[in-house]
């Protein structure tokens, strides 16, 4: 796909990722000192996808729910601490502390229920709520701290999706008790480093799909010095707004791309993000997902292709054996807009399969294997074509 061909997929689906990537010369002379006209690939991101891979800080924003205490130790306990260390695990109990040294504290957070239509209602029940924080009892429990007992104090917050993490409080004990007492059962943001996280995992929260623009497009380059890949987003002057330094992100733009043009379902279920009846959780690539077919429901795609040509049991096998190796699963979660209870979320999951995982098969079936080759998208990620889609509620 080129930058013209965006315009058309836009017809078609409301979120995109990235363009095919094209060879074309650039002027180097504000991207890279020492470098001047070279080739690179230049491809087009959206919105998305350029929040994706940008390495700055984003906020997201969490409820806090309550909070951990963590108490000084006395001298006893930090010896008793090294001797726990010093003797097998089976004698620790011997040495026991003589304290709590940790202590949360939860707020109640579910409020599940009938969704109130009637505004005013809805206004009214929060004014209830609200006044009675003030009889809450993790409050009575702050307010009798002493403070020359405590060693500091993380809070706890929880997401829309009911997944709860840690939040470092800055300042002094009575700034962190003071933070939690105003805050509790509120939203608050929560820095993170970038959308990134962690290996194939992606904090989508953060980005604000109401200013999505579908014919945004921005400049990301890829060329070579020595031999090293670098890649960078570059501004309408030329100059470069951020390295991207992990290759990786790009398959995965790649991969992203393809999911929503080849499943309908994931496709839409970003759409609803972007029309503001979903909120964005995470992104998740996870390798190697081994869904054995043997043993679960065997895909649309060859069940019709063994419904269609007269297969052997023994190749059937072959094939289903096949399919566990070089998976890819991409998840997305997310929260549909609820008009009843409580808001749950939802996943939902592209399988990719690597069309190289087909080649012990070749051989024997060559016409499966030029039907599933042909289907399979081409790109520096490799050659994948979609396997199978689920969804379902994340408690399901």
């Amino acid at each position: 796909m080129d930058f013209s061909e965006n315009r058309q997929l836009l017809n078609d689906h409301r979120v995109w990722i990235i363009s095919r990537g094209r060879y074309t010369r650039l002027d180097l002379s504000k991207v890279y000192e020492g470098l001047q006209t070279a080739f690179v690939i230049e491809y087009g991101i959206s919105d998305l996808a350029r929040y994706l891979i940008n390495p700055e800080p984003i906020e997201i924003r969490k409820k806090l729910i309550g909070c951990e205490i963590r108490y000084v130790r006395s001298f006893p306990d930090k010896v008793r601490q090294r001797l726990r260390q010093a003797f097998p695990p089976g004698f620790s109990r011997l040495f026991k502390d003589g304290k709590i040294h940790a202590e949360t504290l939860l707020t109640e957070t579910d409020q599940s229920g009938p969704y109130l239509k009637d505004k005013g209602l809805r206004m009214h029940i929060e004014k209830i709520r609200s006044e009675l924080r003030a009889y809450d009892p993790i409050l009575k429990r702050l307010a009798g701290l002493e403070m020359s007992e405590i060693s500091t104090i993380m809070g706890i917050c929880e997401d829309m999706g009911g997944n709860r993490s840690m939040l470092n409080l800055k300042g002094t004990i009575e700034e962190k008790i003071s933070y939690v007492a105003t805050y509790l059962t509120k939203e608050v943001g929560v820095v993170l480093e970038k959308a990134h996280v962690s290996n194939g995992f992606f904090e989508m929260s953060g980005f604000d799909f109401s200013r999505y623009n579908p014919d945004n497009s921005h400049r990301l380059i890829k060329f070579y010095v020595n031999g090293t890949p670098r890649i960078c987003v570059i501004g309408p002057d030329g100059r470069v707004e951020f390295w991207v330094e992990d290759c990786a992100l790009i398959n995965q733009m790649q991969l992203l791309e393809y999911s929503i043009r080849a499943n309908p379902k994931f496709s839409r279920s970003l759409s609803l993000c972007a029309k503001g009846e979903a909120k964005a959780l995470r992104l998740l690539f996870k390798k190697q997902l081994e869904i054995d077919y043997t043993k679960s429901p065997l895909p649309d795609l060859y069940r019709n292709l063994f419904e269609t040509y007269r297969i052997e049991t023994n190749k059937k096998n072959a094939i289903m054996r096949s399919l566990r190796n070089f998976q890819i699963g991409i998840l997305f979660n997310y929260v549909p807009e609820s008009h009843g209870g409580r808001k749950k979320p939802f996943t939902n999951v592209s399988v990719i399969h690597d069309v190289k995982a087909l080649e012990p098969i070749k051989a024997d079936l060559p016409e499966i294997y030029s039907i599933i080759k042909r289907m399979a998208s081409a790109s520096e990620a490799g050659r994948f074509y979609l396997l199978d889609s689920m969804k379902g509620y994340a408690n399901d």
